[in-house]
């Protein structure tokens, strides 16, 4: 058995109205500006053949038309189950929610910082729980560290020193117990009362790229950045009052100047003009991808590869689904470290309800990686799901109709071409819609719900 963590690259609503967080949003027209690869990115091999191409091993981006704008297209055969490109990103950044109930992750990569146990303790609400195979966990709890001077954790001392030079020694709070008059903390807060979980954006995703195009001395981020520009503003305003409710107007000039209480370089300021500040929040909103880290699911997948007879792994199993079910049971769906990052290449992967790659982190990390989930031929464009499993086998009435409130589009995929004459709203798509939007109520149940304590080990 397989066990993913929750990495879906969309989730529910919120409780003002939100935008979904994007890998790429098919219909929308993008500049045909070169490409270029964040220098940290595993696929670092990009080179511009033309202004509307760019290629590295085994993938290229080009433009496909118009209306679709670019997509990525192999360049020579995968099987399934290779990684097509793996993808570092170009800014990340934990969700606010999930940080504020205690979802531990490197402030840097997103890395858990729990031991599968200390996981799996919190998300049942059980404290006598206990994990057997400790070494099966990957957690490496002697390799993390602390800022000096504020909250901030990472899993390792390279990530500390990443995020101090990337943004961090700006945004370092400074104190281990910040006033809630900080501006971050006014910031932070201000937030999240518009944007109730399921979360899909975090507006320090947008603070941690002014504080990257800071320090961006040789233009090269800014470059990255104008590849994102759309040449089409088509959705925008929908875009903008989904992700922050009916009072968007107002509350987009609220976030403008309560960012700029945190960073108002002036070497930033073409950034954060009225115009400029919208453009990069639609850039966040329509491109950001979602992450998700998990100590549980990986103690889960390497228990599995023991040497040990088929009836102890069967009890070993059974108590392992006793445990997913007490999770559900104590905080829903909410299992992983979530949070959403900006990806130079994989920003560009078109949406399919066939879709023939997966959305993987494998070094459990934010480090992304689209992984063939069938024979892949070369000239094929690769394709993902904004769906998860579940959705993809409502009806096409019901899938068209989440994508075009969410992501602004209507799939044209195989699938729903096929299924182009089907019947426009049957009597189960009421109830459909109603499950693909229901997400956020089970959040209301996680804050007051005691949990299961009838487990004590594994």
């Amino acid at each position: 058995m397989e066990i993913e963590t929750n990495e879906k690259l969309s989730v529910g609503g919120s409780g003002d109205g939100q935008m979904m967080a994007s890998q790429s949003n098919v219909n929308i027209q993008k500049q045909s500006s070169s490409f270029g690869i964040n220098g940290n990115a595993p696929c670092d091999g990009i080179g511009v053949l033309d202004g509307n191409r760019s290629s590295c091993d085994g993938i290229e981006v080009r433009v496909i038309d118009a209306e679709i704008g670019k997509g990525v297209f192999a360049t020579r055969n995968f099987k399934k189950g290779e990684i097509v490109f793996t993808d570092s990103p170009i800014v990340t950044c934990q969700f606010a929610w999930n940080q504020l109930y205690k979802y531990k992750a490197c402030e840097y990569c997103l890395r858990a910082l729990e031991t599968a146990e200390e996981n799996a303790q919190r998300l049942t609400g059980n404290p006598a729980l206990q994990l057997k195979y400790p070494e099966c966990c990957e957690t490496k709890k002697e390799l993390q560290v602390s800022c000096d001077e504020c909250e901030a954790n990472f899993c390792s001392a390279e990530c500390k020193d990443k995020a101090w030079a990337e943004y961090h020694s700006i945004l370092c709070i400074r104190t281990k117990d910040p006033l809630e008059t900080h501006p971050q903390k006014v910031l932070d807060l201000y937030w999240r009362m518009m944007h109730y979980p399921p979360e899909t954006a975090s507006i320090f995703l947008l603070v941690k790229l002014l504080t990257k195009l800071h320090h961006d001395t040789d233009g090269s981020l800014r470059d990255r950045l104008y590849a994102f520009c759309c040449a089409s503003t088509s959705g925008n305003e929908q875009l903008v009052h989904r992700m922050l409710g009916e009072e968007h107007v107002s509350r987009i000039i609220n976030l403008r100047e309560m960012v700029k209480n945190v960073v108002d370089f002036e070497n930033i300021q073409e950034f954060v003009t009225p115009e400029a500040f919208l453009e990069l929040f639609i850039i966040v909103g329509r491109n950001g991808q979602g992450v998700g880290t998990s100590p549980f699911a990986p103690w889960v997948e390497n228990v599995e590869k023991l040497d040990m007879s088929a009836e102890e792994k069967a009890t070993v199993m059974g108590v392992v689904d006793q445990i997913y079910s007490a999770m559900d049971g104590h905080v829903g769906h909410f299992l992983d470290n979530e949070g959403s990052a900006l990806y130079p290449l994989q920003s560009w992967v078109n949406h399919s309800c066939v879709a023939n790659t997966e959305v993987k982190f494998p070094y459990k990390n934010h480090i992304v990686g689209l992984v063939a989930s069938r024979d892949i031929e070369t000239g094929e464009e690769i394709t993902i799901s904004y769906l998860d499993l579940g959705d993809l086998e409502r009806s096409r009435y019901a899938r068209n109709k989440y994508l075009k409130n969410h992501y602004l589009f209507e799939c044209h995929c195989p699938k729903c071409i096929e299924q182009a004459d089907d019947e426009d709203f049957s009597s189960s798509d009421e109830s459909e819609e109603e499950e693909m939007d229901d997400d956020a109520d089970e959040w209301s149940d996680i804050e007051d719900d005691d949990g299961e304590e009838n487990m004590t080990t594994v």
